[in-house]
């Protein structure tokens, strides 16, 4: 009989069997969409912490510095004046608290990026920030709490995909390991972004002054080689949460990965993006004052966390894959050795 380990191992599941993996292991458990529909209900209907004070110093630097010029250009006046109109419209909409949401390293959210600035009952209560300084505490204090969620949401995915249960007391125990590992992740992913984006940034803007349309030209390029780097640690969070691994372990395991699977892997995300994208549109079709938004933020809640359980889904089957068919590689290769040995 052939030894277990000699079977060809089980081919892993395609695109479509992940996401409908995805959506069944949410619909067994619906409670996992509860922390993104509660940030955007709070986003939405909770006090709104506004930057509005901060905005007249800035809009009042741009006029100096216009008033000096002489005489004004018609053109430089008309994109100031534009400028100002856009940062006295994004003063009065943008939340600070909109930063709990660290997607992709934390809770999906569709309040985040509408900025609604009014509610079914009326205008919502507006706390003013009066400083910078107490921005970027802010600022700070809401990432970090929002890294903390999503190691409570990723952890939640991970433990269903993993186990077919959630664990509460086990997750509870573990989130702050994952808070730390998690945050650790964004840091590296910021460092990287600055290490490759800034020398492209400075380098097609030299390029710019003598040639826009090559500037332009190395720009996109540029931004593809950044992204495609990324892509290849987009595993990372994954390998953390589910196979409790340490940083730099997720990162070399979401790298080979991605290498092995690098067709699937990027059709997956591509499809994961065009799917929130285009549905995005129509969660946001209710009206900020409208009760029909609710409809529109549990769908998002649901539909995101299941497309970001479908990852987890195929994450999971794609290694599985992989360390079997090492295993029945180095299998066969030992059985082969074994028998030219006998025939010595």
């Amino acid at each position: 009989m052939t030894p277990p380990l000699l079977k060809t191992p089980a081919p892993p599941q395609g695109i479509v069997a992940a996401l409908v993996a995805g959506f069944e292991t949410v619909n067994a458990r619906l409670e996992l969409i509860l922390l993104p529909l509660l940030l955007d209900l709070l986003l939405w209907l909770g006090p709104h912490v506004s930057i509005q004070h901060l905005i007249p110093p800035i809009t009042g630097t741009l006029r100096s510095l216009l008033a000096q010029t002489q005489p004004p250009d018609p053109t430089t006046t008309a994109n100031v004046a534009l400028l100002v109109t856009s940062l006295q419209d994004f003063g009065a909409r943008f939340n600070v608290l909109s930063f709990l949401s660290t997607a992709p390293l934390g809770l999906p959210s569709l309040i985040s990026g509408r900025q609604p600035a009014t509610t079914p009952g009326g205008a919502p209560l507006i706390w003013h920030i009066d400083s910078v300084p107490q921005y970027l505490l802010l600022v700070g204090a809401c990432a970090l709490f929002g890294l903390f969620l999503g190691a409570l949401y990723f952890g939640g995915i991970a433990q269903q995909v993993r186990d077919r249960r959630v664990r509460w007391r086990l997750l509870l125990r573990q989130v702050w390991g994952d808070w730390a590992r998690l945050t650790a992740l964004g840091a590296l992913a910021l460092f990287v972004i600055a290490v490759l984006g800034l020398p492209i940034f400075m380098f097609s803007w030299l390029i710019g002054l003598f040639s826009p349309v090559v500037g332009a030209v190395i720009s996109v390029i540029g931004l593809s080689v950044l992204l495609w780097v990324l892509f290849y640690g987009g595993f990372a969070l994954h390998g953390m949460l589910l196979n409790r691994r340490g940083l730099f372990g997720a990162v070399w395991d979401s790298i080979r990965l991605v290498q092995i699977n690098l067709p699937p892997a990027a059709g997956l995300f591509m499809l994961v993006m065009l799917l929130n994208l285009g549905l995005t549109f129509v969660w946001n079709a209710p009206a900020d004052n409208s009760w029909l938004l609710l409809l529109g933020l549990a769908g998002h809640a649901l539909i995101s966390t299941a497309l970001i359980t479908a990852t987890f889904v195929f994450y999971q089957d794609r290694l599985r894959w992989w360390i079997e068919m090492r295993q029945s590689l180095q299998a066969r290769a030992d059985a082969e050795r074994r028998g030219l040995n006998r025939k010595v």
